[in-house]
């Protein structure tokens, strides 16, 4: 357990000799806060003894002169500040800091105000300047009053690679519950929060594990020493304790741990085949990047040669397995365009056929759809990304909600809207252009694709009709339907994470709660041929299979395939050079012929928190999922060489692991 020693609402003499006492038996500041008035400051403080005792150099009491002075005076002497705290009025605050040695010296900043992101005048606009240059927020404190809250931080080198949030800014104690709670869902832990006068709070929360930890806040004196009393009995001490206010006003919070130092994070390969060389070139994308589960599958022919999951975290960070299912966002359109083609080899669909005449959609009035081209709309243009319907306004579920309110306003109508609903709501948009003559990358296409599977195949949704007549037969049962809430998500989903770890309103209740990014603000369960799915590489890998084997397969003839592929080639050639947004279309974003009946074929997927790619060229293919964005460095996309490459040379004559999971051999 750490040594510490603490206090709080302290006078200026009695926090000096507080301060001298502990750091005379080799305590030095973990914490530190400043509240109360200028004229009367009040000290809360933290002080730690560890095994190493550092120089710290502290000022308890400084005008925002007097601390710029110490500041430069401290920097040519190698010291920089590693705890700033404020309190005060915006025109006359007073300054507690503590210096040690540094190299670089901290970028500090105090002054700031509440603005846009683009304002480096701004505690926004710094974070995410300095968040781009590699820091992190070390330490930070806010004070003035409720019209004219001020910022004080130092940003440090983020060596750790850790994601952090400091979004929190002016919020009141109910809403930064909300944003705590949000985030807490999310695997995220506050690192601080800070407080002021006027009841107004600024967090920081980062994505990394320390162990059991307690956060409170809104606490009197009283009730913090309570907390106080009663956590450190269990073996946890106070890591970051911050005051606000004066008097009987004064609220403090308070963050308990048992270790201050995260938990270093370990990566874990499994599969029922290894290789070292792939293996590393996952390592380090997922070491630079905020990726803490990946699974990777290989296609030879029609073997699966290589199927290994990945996770990079703490110790009780679930361990991702090859079976584990990623949300795989557009590659979904891979999966619908085969459903699609499947009908049309059946004869039961034409490529010519009309979108309307086999949905017959209707505005939420009952009426016609708003614009009239919409009739025109057929298969064809659909799956060429050429059909001109709005592309991405069908997911704004709030929107789907008040169109049904204002033509139906004596209905009960709620979140989340179901796919009924959106299919109605599509027909109220209007469209970009004329169907055929502009190729634009289109969402609700595939959407809407796949309502058209649905309705064929006598479903009500189109994962059903996916799996009952594509997926049983080759015998592929881990694509499912993506889940949006973290209550609802299998044990075997991969967990998400985003750069920047925000939160965002839910669409999946009427409140609209905060949620983390990627757990409610989209609503996945309808979305399913978009990029609605979730699945397993190796499932994945399975569609790969049937795409570069030549012969026929239980779902599919090699015919209709052919016939898949040849269009998208001709899609591209026809569109190449006219449009900035090209793509193969027919479930593809890339096609090629190679010739003697095969073909190269590429399909991204791509959300906030993950990002995936199913690639066949010729004889070989690879389906990755992420949990998480990788890094550009991590040259993954679309054809992933550096693993490809290794692949090619050292899995040639792998056997197929197919039977392993659940799959006989084609």
């Amino acid at each position: 357990m750490a040594i510490t020693t603490a206090w709080h609402g302290k006078t200026f003499d009695e926090h000096v000799a507080l301060r001298d006492s502990a750091a005379k038996n080799g305590y030095r500041f973990l914490s530190l806060s400043i509240h109360g008035t200028s004229g009367a400051p009040h000290y809360t403080a933290v002080m730690i003894k560890r095994p190493v005792v550092v120089a710290q150099h502290d000022w308890p009491l400084l005008t925002g002169a007097e601390f710029q002075k110490v500041f430069d005076d401290q920097a040519k002497l190698g010291f920089g500040p590693v705890i700033l705290a404020a309190t005060g009025t915006a025109n006359d605050p007073r300054f507690a800091a503590v210096f040690q040695m540094q190299s670089p010296i901290a970028l500090t900043r105090f002054g700031l105000r509440s603005g846009k992101d683009t304002d480096l005048e701004s505690i926004q606009g710094m974070n995410k300047k300095v968040k781009d240059d590699g820091l992190i927020l070390h330490s930070a404190a806010v004070y003035g009053d409720a019209a004219t809250p001020r910022y004080c931080a130092i940003w440090m080198p983020n060596t750790a690679k850790t994601i952090w949030n400091a979004d929190g800014v002016n919020e009141t104690g109910d809403q930064y519950q909300a944003r705590f709670n949000a985030q807490a869902a999310g695997w995220c832990r506050p690192a601080q929060v800070a407080t002021n006068g006027a009841g107004q709070f600024f967090s920081v929360f980062v994505h990394n594990d320390i162990g059991p930890w307690v956060a409170r806040h809104g606490m009197s004196a009283d009730t913090y020493q309570n907390e106080f009393n009663t956590w450190t009995a269990k073996g946890f001490f106070p890591l970051s304790v911050q005051g606000g206010g004066s008097g009987s006003d004064t609220r403090y919070t308070a963050l308990f741990a048992k270790q201050e130092d995260p938990v270093p994070q370990m990566f874990t390969p499994v599969g029922p085949s290894a290789n070292a060389a792939i293996d590393n070139v996952i390592h380090t994308a997922m070491r630079d990047s905020p990726v803490w589960n990946a699974s990777l599958a290989i296609v030879h022919g029609k073997k699966l040669v290589y199927a290994r999951a990945y996770s990079y975290g703490e110790p009780d960070w679930p361990v991702c397995q090859p079976t584990s299912r990623f949300r795989i966002a557009s590659v979904s359109k891979f999966v619908t365009a085969l459903a699609v083609y499947q009908l049309v080899g059946e004869g039961k669909l034409a490529l010519t056929d009309k979108l309307q005449d086999i949905l017959h959609l209707k505005t939420p009035a009952g009426g016609a759809p708003k614009d009239a081209r919409f009739q025109d709309v057929t298969i064809k243009e659909l799956l060429e990304h050429t059909s001109a319907i709005d592309a991405n306004s069908f997911r704004d579920d709030v929107g789907i909600r008040g169109a049904f309110m204002a033509a139906q306003p004596a209905g009960s109508w709620h979140l989340p809207v179901n796919a009924e609903q959106c299919d109605a709501f599509i027909a109220t948009l209007g469209m970009a252009g004329t169907p055929g003559t502009m190729m634009s990358y289109n969402n609700c296409a595939y959407y809407l694709l796949g309502r058209v599977v649905a309705k064929k195949r006598n479903r009500t949704r189109p994962i059903d009709a996916f799996q009952d007549y594509l997926l049983d037969p080759l015998f592929i049962h881990r694509i499912r339907r993506a889940t949006s809430l973290i209550a609802s998500t299998p044990a075997d989903e991969a967990r998400y994470r985003s750069q920047d770890i925000p939160v965002v309103a839910s669409v999946m209740s009427d409140a609209q709660t905060l949620v983390p990014l990627g757990y409610g603000n989209e609503n996945f369960e309808r979305q399913e041929g978009g990029g609605g799915l979730s699945a397993a590489a190796t499932d994945l890998a399975r569609l790969i299979a049937i795409m570069q084997s030549p012969d026929d397969n239980p779902a599919m003839k090699r015919s209709t395939i052919e016939m898949m592929m040849n269009n998208a080639v001709a899609t591209q050639s026809a569109w190449s050079g006219k449009t900035t947004d090209l793509r193969a279309g027919h479930g593809w974003d890339g096609a090629a012929s190679l010739g003697n009946h095969k073909f190269y074929g590429q399909k991204g997927g791509s959300l906030s928190t993950t990002g995936n790619v199913l690639e066949f060229n010729g004889d070989w293919g690879f389906a990755m999922c992420w949990g998480g964005k990788p890094g550009a460095a991590a040259g993954w996309y679309p054809d992933f060489p550096a693993v490809m490459d290794v692949a090619k040379a050292a899995l040639a004559g792998a056997p197929d692991l197919f039977p392993q999971f659940g799959m006989p051999s084609l």
